[in-house]
């Protein structure tokens, strides 16, 4: 039987309307490829022209575009699915194997790593991609401490593409590390003409004239490095440094607690902080130090290499001196700190030998002001800088300084703490920042929050309970101090999947268990005062 017209027009109608429009698969293209991807309009772009699959266009580079928008928001099972697909489809496409082995890189699986990085090369020895795969399979080499081939790949990247300035950069350090100051300074300077206006040539030239022993120039270089791109570890580190090197310990340390802050990988930088401890004569704390640079992963192997010496080193001098004030009592005179390393500070003094060890005493303090999707606080992070002094004068000997934590960097000086907190007697932690209430709950929110919707909550935010749990390795005091805002923006803008569950404006009251002291600051505008007669009564 033939379909009648006034079906054959329903059934039309009905393909219309289900067929992407002309119009909207130009602007999904356009989204989907562009040059840098935003994830949030990049990812829905490409998975529609997945599902739409229009004629004439490639879907292993659809594939691709996608993988990288989830790189580039910091999914990597997501990306690295992308780019299997991507070379399933495509198993000629050189730049997935590129991408992939980034992916690789960061997850330090540095055999696939080095076998995509082949690969991609392999597929295209030349090219302004090319110059990129040679530098990150020399940050490869770098990782795994084969300088030699580091160095040979950093010389291929600037070949194929002179302009490459990070090439250079990387090629610097690797030649200061190896004691080649000149050919370091002449790459640093080589960075400089190339990018004038970037942070990593001028971080470079200080790295190399702190080397020389250039300390003044070096400070205005690495100041310079920070003024132009805010928010980088190494930067901060090596400011701590020329701090440290000039007896400017307190300043010293605030920079490498920041830098902690922003990665807690750094075991270069607990090393330099740990020296500063010794200087200032916090001898639990320097070792504490020594001892987290040779537990963490390290930034990358130089970084690791040179942080676990430096902490090796360290308690070797801290044990000869702690032997050498055992044998001779309380005869200072005879008690001589080994000397430092030339990159060190000196041993700190010898104490009498009589007094019984101090109790061991850790803090975590926490600033959140600058919050990205709600309005700016202007207290938390100048009240976490003076609780930290406070605490220091006190007497507590690892202190941590936490500012405008992401939830990711948040959790890790958490998991960081909890580690330093097993085996002490106190343990202390300090909070300031937007805190809320769902559903009984409660959670701190870190400056990355967005909260949409109530769902999001337990993802975005972190738990009062997790944050409890890292003080419970002490043997005597666990202490939470909340100094949270108490009208929490976020509770407008939260849409509830559920209509039952509930959503305060602020931190509800807690029953911790025994042995826990929970403490409630009771405004913003008194955080600073509260938060200090807390500690002083303890």
């Amino acid at each position: 039987m033939r379909p009648s017209l006034l079906k054959l027009a329903a059934l039309g109608l009905l393909l219309l309307l289900n067929t992407p429009s002309y119009a909207g698969l130009r602007e999904d293209g356009a989204a989907c490829d562009a040059r840098d991807p935003h994830p949030e309009l990049a990812i829905p772009a490409c998975t529609r022209l997945i599902a739409a699959n229009p004629r004439g266009r490639d879907l292993a580079i659809t594939y691709y575009n996608r993988a990288l928008a989830w790189h580039n928001k910091g999914d990597l099972e997501k990306a690295k699915a992308d780019y299997d697909q991507s070379i399933a489809i495509n198993p000629s496409f050189a730049p997935s194997y590129g991408q992939r082995a980034k992916v690789f890189l960061q997850n330090q699986d540095y055999d696939r790593a080095l076998s995509d990085f082949d690969r991609a090369i392999q597929l295209k020895p030349a090219g302004p991609f090319s110059a990129g795969w040679f530098n990150n399979r020399a940050e490869l080499f770098v990782a795994t401490g084969d300088y030699d081939r580091a160095l040979a790949d950093y010389g291929k990247s600037i070949e194929l593409d002179p302009n490459s300035w990070y090439a250079y950069v990387n090629r610097a350090l690797v030649y200061d590390f190896s004691g080649k100051d000149r050919l370091a300074a002449l790459h640093c300077q080589d960075a400089i003409k190339l990018a004038p206006r970037a942070a990593g040539p001028y971080y470079c030239r200080a790295v190399v004239e702190i080397s020389a022993g250039d300390l003044d120039n070096a400070a205005l270089d690495v100041d310079r490095a920070i003024g132009i791109q805010n928010g980088q570890p190494e930067f901060y580190s090596l400011r701590g440094l020329t701090l440290a090197s000039k007896g400017e310990l307190d300043q010293a340390i605030r920079d490498y607690d920041h830098a902690t802050q922003l990665n807690a990988q750094g075991a270069l930088n607990y090393a330099r902080r740990g020296l500063a401890d010794e200087k200032k004569g916090d001898i639990d704390a320097a070792r504490a130090d020594f001892r987290h640079a040779l537990d963490v992963i390290g930034l990358d192997q130089l970084d690791r290499t040179q942080g676990q010496r430096v902490a090796r080193e360290g308690l070797q001098r801290l044990e000869k001196v702690a032997t050498t004030e055992k044998s001779v009592g309380t005869d200072h005179a005879a008690a001589k700190p080994a000397p430092a390393l030339a990159t060190a500070v000196p041993a700190a003094p010898i104490g009498t030998g009589s007094k019984a060890a101090p109790e061991k005493r850790v803090a975590l303090v926490m600033g959140n002001s600058k919050y990205r999707s709600v309005p700016v606080l202007p207290n938390p992070g100048q009240d976490a800088a003076a609780i930290t002094d406070t605490l220091r004068a006190a007497g507590f000997q690892d202190v941590r300084l936490v500012t405008d934590a992401t939830r990711d960097s948040l959790v890790e000086a958490l998991k960081s703490f909890a580690n330093a907190a097993d085996g002490s007697d106190w343990a202390v932690i300090y909070y300031a920042g937007h805190g809320m209430e769902m559903a009984g709950e409660n959670y701190l929110v870190p400056v990355d929050a967005k909260l949409a919707t109530d769902r999001d909550v337990q993802y975005e935010a972190v738990a009062l309970t997790q944050v409890m749990g890292a003080t419970e390795g002490a043997r005597k005091l666990h202490l939470v101090i909340l100094d949270a805002c108490r009208d929490n923006p976020f509770a407008n803008q939260i849409k509830r999947t559920v209509a039952s569950r509930s959503i305060g404006r602020g931190l509800a009251q807690v029953e911790p268990d025994s042995g826990t002291l929970v403490v409630y600051a009771p405004s913003t505008a008194r955080s600073r005062s509260t938060a200090t007669a807390v500690i002083a009564r303890s």
